[in-house]
């Protein structure tokens, strides 16, 4: 199979619409925020969107819904404005592609529907009972009744211990991600010492290659990538991978968990510098409404906060105004860039970038003015162009090119106004595209005094815009938008200049150019947030509609997780958030990022559910073992070095019994490349593609992308980088062994391989012995090596060695 074939096979990035949080988090809130004006109470078109029943019943026009067929049902025709009569919402831009394709997941997979109706926001606080204060993870973190508590204490069981070549895989793969190399075997064996796996162990938390094996962990929760998100086109965000390598140092620098999160949530509030990157976990955001709500309480928390966006959540007692409170928080933050030079270089960019703009919008501004112009000349004998392009009138005298896009206009089969359908004379329609564009022109200038100014045209908040109605909108966008009949780009309207116009354009233009010329490399930067200089005060919006104001939601903690009542921040409510959420008292946090490091070692966490510790949440197998790693982990300062070191030297994690875990996506390439001889040890820096054949890095370094991940990422489980992953997937698929038999990736390293065994031996005996050693860091059994030497006798060595990476235990850690 090629490599093309696996690409288009591969699993799509779209998460699987099967539960109720994927509804409450990515449907209820486009439902609210798009429909319920005119489809909740007021049953307009005798549609009611309020439930999954009268959803499927539909309106006037049939059912809304059909549960299972996104393409054939009415709202995502409705919504796509692909229907010959009904587009949906009436006004406006519409809703954005990955609402679109959320609604098409949620009723391609049956369209659940939580089964007990969202409760009736009211402007009441909701009262948290003694109960739910008494549910295990609001309690606090208790420590161990014994003193001398250890994990294989608490565990009470007693395992033999794995041979150390087993362990030492395992334990070089759990703390770097790369497997261990023959040397070091060798050396591991040759050291009979008691402690020479404490100094194994000690040796890998040293590594710089640590830092990246754990700050992946945490990259999946943080839900980073290298680009934004959008739909349409590839958009990187050149720094992006700052913010990763903050992450990675953090790691190997073993800061304080309590820091790592205030750094990630208030950095820039701290006062000190070089916690600033950390914010990157929320400016480079997928944007969406709720999403740092969401990674904030799953991710440190175990907490579906996003949940109670529409209403009181149904489980947990977080009220809809603690959503808002937290909401508020961040709504009153916007992103930044902060320089990492010094202030006279980024003055004298600053400078230059200023100029560059001026240039530019005077350019802009003048071939704009030129265009709205031809425009003007050209809808004024828009009847001779109609009647030329639709009855073959004589077009003598009229210009081509726009004659050309008159007729390709009218030779469209659908368009998304019913103003041509019936054949007006040419000086009807002619007269209705004039009224049009001076009605369009009224109300922008209108928009703009109720905005206060060019300079606030782009803050719609709280603004009560006019626009035209919906079909007069979308005549006036065919003809005068960028993509209309009648709008000439800069490139295409020069032909139309003449004279000083022409040169004057000229001018404006190669001013442009020696303004670039000019422009200093970009200075580095950090994606980073910055407190509005004069907060919003933030309402709850009743069922999530942003029209339909509630109560205030100062920012404020959760109430959960408040002794006593609620009292609102007094400091800046980013930094005192980030600081309740560090706080040792918090029963939640400490745990939480303790069960994350248990299952990255052991396949699955104490709690199963690592990022929902609620009630429809997982309970923990072992509680005693959960308090006792949360409590020792704040004991010892925060430190997770501190804390994995007696995790992997506990008994129960060198146990000869364990689950074998499938290797991730990056283990398994680097493991490929690193075992090729071919694989760049370097750490950090900017982010390259991975099916660039020049890029050797370790995969941590390759391209993320929220538009479209790496098919390799993408075929062995890599998260969905636009929300938070609590933990990875492990699939077992053909297509997975196809592309260890297939990928150019592999049988590249297989020949570079064959390179490394052939240098090392003298014979067939000495090359399979040799393989064994580097793939498997042990000696061949003598099955093994016959099996070896009969089929060396008849096929190349690459060909043998792809064999031994596409096996089991290659791919596997016991």
């Amino acid at each position: 199979m090629t490599r093309l074939a696996l690409l288009l096979l591969a699993p799509s990035l779209l998460p699987a619409a099967t539960s109720s949080d994927f509804f409450e988090l990515r449907i209820r809130p486009v439902l609210a925020k798009n429909c319920y004006t005119c489809h909740n109470g007021a049953h307009m078109g005798g549609l009611d969107l309020n439930s999954r029943e009268s959803i499927l019943k539909g309106g006037n026009t049939g059912p809304a819904i059909i549960a299972g067929n996104p393409q054939a049902s009415l709202l995502i025709q409705a919504v796509k404005k692909e229907h010959a009569r009904i587009k949906m919402p009436p006004s406006g831009p519409g809703l954005k592609p990955e609402e679109i394709a959320d609604l098409s997941t949620w009723i391609k997979d049956g369209a659940i529907w939580p089964t007990t109706a969202a409760p009736q926001q009211t402007t009441k606080h909701k009262q948290i009972t003694p109960e739910q204060r008494a549910f295990w993870s609001f309690q606090p973190v208790k420590p161990p009744a014994d003193s001398n508590a250890t994990i294989d204490t608490i565990l009470g069981k007693s395992e033999p211990v794995a041979p150390k070549r087993t362990l030492l895989r395992r334990v070089t793969f759990d703390l770097t991600g790369l497997p261990p190399t023959p040397e070091e075997a060798d050396a591991f064996l040759a050291d009979k010492s008691p402690n020479a796996y404490a100094k194994v162990v000690d040796r890998l938390l040293a590594s710089p290659h640590y830092g990246e094996r754990w700050g992946r962990v945490w990259l999946d929760v943080a839900r980073y990538s290298d680009d934004k998100l959008n739909s349409e086109f590839e958009d990187p965000r050149p720094n992006a991978f700052r913010y990763r390598d903050w992450v990675i140092k953090a790691f190997n620098d073993d800061m304080p968990y309590d820091t790592f999160v205030k750094a990630q949530i208030a950095g820039d509030l701290m006062g000190n510098p070089a916690l600033i990157p950390g914010l990157g976990m929320y400016a480079m955001s997928p944007e969406f409404q709720d999403d740092r709500v969401d990674v904030t309480t799953r991710g440190f928390l175990g907490l579906t906060v996003a949940c109670a966006q529409c209403h009181d959540h149904k489980f947990d007692p977080i009220p809809t105004r603690d959503f808002y409170s937290i909401q508020g928080i961040f709504d009153n933050s916007d992103v930044t860039e902060h320089p990492l030079a010094e202030k006279a270089v980024v003055d004298e960019f600053n400078k230059r970038k200023a100029d560059l703009n001026a240039r530019e919008k005077e350019r802009d501004d003048f071939l704009k003015a030129q265009g709205d112009s031809l425009a003007d000349i050209f809808a004024h004998e828009a009847a001779a162009y109609l009647a030329a392009a639709r009855d073959k009138a004589d077009a003598k005298g009229l210009d081509e090119p726009t004659l050309e896009r008159w007729k390709k206009y009218l030779a469209r089969k659908k368009l998304e106004h019913p103003f041509l359908d019936h054949n007006p004379t040419p000086a009807d329609f002619q007269k209705l595209l004039l009224d049009v564009n001076r009605e369009k022109k009224e109300i922008d200038e209108k928009n703009l005094i109720t905005l206060g100014g060019s300079a606030n045209r782009n803050d719609l908040s709280n603004a009560n815009l006019a626009s035209l109605p919906r079909d007069r909108y979308f005549l006036w966008k065919d003809f005068f938008s960028g993509s209309g009949v009648l709008f000439y780009n800069a490139k295409d309207l020069t032909r139309y200049l003449n004279g000083p116009w022409k040169e004057h354009a000229a001018s404006l233009e190669a001013q442009v150019a020696a303004a670039k010329k000019a422009m200093p490399a970009q200075f580095p930067f950090v994606y980073a947030l910055k407190d509005k200089e004069h907060p919003i005060k933030m309402r709850v919006h009743i069922r999530g509609d942003f029209r339909n104001l509630g109560e205030d939601a100062p920012p404020e903690f959760l109430a959960i997780l408040t002794d006593g009542p609620q009292k609102p921040f007094t400091k800046p409510p980013r930094l005192e958030l980030a600081e309740s959420i560090a706080d040792s008292k918090n029963p939640l946090t400490s745990r939480v990022i303790v069960n994350r490091i248990w299952l990255a070692h052991f396949g699955e966490g104490i709690v199963k559910t690592p990022s929902n510790f609620g009630l429809m949440g997982e309970r923990p197998s072992n509680p005693a073992l959960l308090d006792f790693l949360a409590w020792r982990l704040i004991e010892d300062g925060w430190h997770i070095k501190t804390l994995q070191r007696e995790i992997v030297m506990s008994a129960a994690y060198r146990a000869a019994r364990a689950n074998p875990q499938r290797l991730e996506a990056e283990e398994l390439r680097d493991e490929i490349l690193m075992d090729s001889g071919e694989l760049d040890l370097s750490v950090g820096g900017p982010a390259t593609k991975l099916d660039d054949k020049k890029n050797n890095r370790r995969t941590l370094y390759g391209f993320v992308s929220r538009r479209k991940l790496d098919p390799i990422l993408e075929l062995f489980d890599f998260p969905n980088p636009n929300q938070t992953s609590e933990q990875r997937i492990s699939t077992d698929v053909p297509l997975q062994r196809l592309f260890l038999l297939n990928s150019p990736l592999v049988i590249d390293a297989a020949t570079q391989l064959s390179k490394r065994v052939e240098s090392a031996s003298k014979n067939d005996n000495d090359r399979v012995a040799t393989a064994y050693r580097i793939l498997f860091t042990r000696p061949a059994s003598p099955r093994e090596r016959k099996i070896g030497l009969e089929y060396l006798k008849a096929n190349p060595l690459p060909q043998y060695l792809q064999a031994l990476m596409a096996s089991n235990e290659f791919l596997h850690i016991d």
